[in-house]
């Protein structure tokens, strides 16, 4: 059994409860929250011990690893801490608040031995997945395009996530997403160029963007995000020269085309939950059984991306992001 501790009860921390109670192999001990109330209602739903201050929880429960779901100012600190006392985790995206952080938050995994996974979860859907090893299996030739597009309405007033200094904004919050499925399909990036703004919602941070990209092998992307897009939307599509892959991840229906033959994928929403593929697959890190599929280094890589993509935006030029060797 893996004894974990969650930090933070707000909304993205029910999908690593839920997902923990479902894994035979983990064992939630103890939650903590600023919110006394918030700590004290996720304990009594999960059967664990509430504490308001997450250095208590690190002292006082008997922990094997941690989720945290905090905002993103507090994900260094909490990172480091946990870290020194020998614990793995999972880190809610973004990793933190700079390249600079998320690097400090690596090197301390690497001394104290331990994982951190960055929770960039998309990675862990079932069709994405396939679609991986399709790729990784050159089954689509060579490959010249991928288009993703995540939209619909959020209204993010009042909430951090609307709040670039808090981590939020989409490019920020949201965007690592995106420049993580680029990165993960088809290739480390050669150039970004974005465009973006708050065009509809009253919120300090930006409600959209659109990124263009080439990556190193001269894959041509198009990336689309917005949290106020009356027409709802979440698709990655990726093209080579011998078929095509279109995933939907509303209808839950994705298309695996060679040769003009079209194999069409209805993927059971419930049976795959990628937030619960994500759990299971960091339980099994922890336990030693396999190695990262996602790593801290990533949410460092995609931070990096975000934040060219940031200059791109405030300049109006293609920022070139090759990535260091």
């Amino acid at each position: 059994m893996v004894r974990v501790g969650v930090i933070g009860c707000g909304t993205i921390s029910h999908a690593h409860l839920r997902s923990y109670a479902k894994a035979p192999q983990a064992h939630v001990v103890a939650v903590a929250d600023t919110r006394l109330h918030a700590a004290a209602e996720h304990a009594r739903q999960f059967g664990a011990t509430p504490f308001t201050d997450y250095g208590a929880m690190l002292d006082g429960a008997d922990l094997d690893a941690v989720s945290i779901c905090t905002p993103p100012p507090s994900h260094r600190e909490i990172a480091e801490r946990a870290a020194a006392r020998g614990l793995h985790m999972l880190c809610e995206k973004p990793l933190a608040m700079s390249v600079d952080e998320g690097e400090a938050m690596v090197a301390a995994a690497k001394r104290a031995n331990v994982v951190l996974m960055t929770a960039f979860c998309n990675r862990f859907y079932t069709p994405i997945a396939k679609a991986k090893e399709w790729l990784d299996a050159g089954k689509l030739g060579p490959l010249h395009h991928l288009r993703l597009r995540f939209a619909g309405v959020e209204l993010m007033a009042g909430t951090w996530l609307a709040d670039p200094a808090q981590g939020g904004g989409i490019l920020w919050e949201s965007g690592q997403h995106y420049v993580d499925l680029f990165r993960y399909l088809v290739g480390e990036m050669k150039e970004i160029y974005a465009k973006g703004g708050t065009l509809a919602q009253d919120i300090p941070g930006a409600d959209t963007v659109a990124f263009m990209a080439e990556s190193v092998d001269g894959v041509v992307g198009a990336m689309e995000g917005s949290w106020s897009s009356p027409h709802s939307e979440k698709r990655v599509e990726i093209y080579g020269e011998k078929g095509a892959i279109v995933i939907d991840f509303l209808s839950g229906l994705s298309r695996f085309s060679l040769d003009h033959v079209t194999e069409r994928v209805e993927t059971d929403l419930d049976g795959h939950d990628r937030f619960y593929l994500e759990i299971r697959h960091f339980l099994d890190c922890a336990a030693g059984k396999v190695t990262p599929l996602v790593t801290g280094e990533d949410g460092v890589e995609a931070m990096r991306l975000i934040a060219a993509a940031r200059q791109s935006i405030e300049t109006g030029l293609p920022v070139t992001v090759v990535s260091p060797e």
